[in-house]
This record gives structure tokens, sequence and C-alpha cells, in this order.
């Protein structure tokens, strides 16, 4: 199989699965590690705003200490959320999030990946973005 064709696979995969995580090197890059210029007191403190403002998210967990915020979302279908932020460098702090759908169908049709990518997309309004994938420039 070529390169081209295992990536659409992967990608069509992601699609029809009820979890989504990001990573360091994944394959679709909208859901690569997002890095930001900020401590992780800094992070944790915007992510416990982002949850107590936005009534569709339901705080379950969070723990400054251990860089770790935990959620569920009820709209446009139940979901939850793990968020880690991990501190690599002086003012270079990295967010991962992991995403896991409640449905009685094993796919969400790319429910979950939008979910992240619109949890990014409120961070990177909130604090100085760096880039994706960063690890090996560290």
């Amino acid at each position: 199989m070529s390169f081209w064709r295992f990536v659409m696979f992967r990608k069509f995969q992601n699609l029809m699965e009820n979890h989504a995580e990001t990573s360091e090197l994944h394959v679709d890059e909208r859901l690569r590690t997002h890095y930001f210029k900020a401590n992780k007191a800094e992070v944790m403190n915007v992510i416990k705003q982002i949850l107590d403002e936005d009534t569709n998210f339901t705080e379950l967990g969070f723990s400054e200490e251990r860089g770790e915020a935990t959620f569920e979302v009820r709209q446009p279908k139940n979901a939850f959320v793990v968020v880690s932020v991990v501190t690599v460098r002086h003012n270079h702090t990295a967010v991962d999030l992991n995403v896991s759908t409640e449905s009685a169908l094993p796919f969400n049709f790319g429910n979950n990946q939008r979910l992240i990518t619109s949890i990014y997309e409120i961070l990177k309004q909130r604090l100085p973005f760096l880039g994706t994938s960063m690890a090996e420039n560290l």
C-alpha cells in the first residue's frame, strides 16, 4: 500500500471511530500536539476559564499539579474529554486532547476531530501559538 493510500485510509478510519486523540506525529495535521508560549499554570488557567464560561462543558476533574483537566461535552453529542498539559521548556507548553464519544453506534462521523479542532482554536485565540509537532526541535 502506498504512503498516500495509507494516509487516506487512516483519515477515513479516524472518521469512523468514536475515540480521537492528538499526538506528536498524527497522520491528520489538525490532530497533532499543539504548543503554546506560556507556562503550565497559564495554560491551565485558560482551560479553567473556558470550562467556566462555556455552558456546553461540565467540568469533571481539574488538577493543575498534574496538568490535567477532564470534562464532559453535551452538544452535538455527549463526549468525555481529557486535556493534558506539559511544560517542555520555559514558556513552551504542549497540549494534547483525548476525546471519547458516548454512542450506540461504533462511529461518530468526525465529531471528535471537530471538537478537538474547535478546542485548539479557542486556545489559539487566548494564548500565543507556537506550532505543532515541535518535540524534535525543543
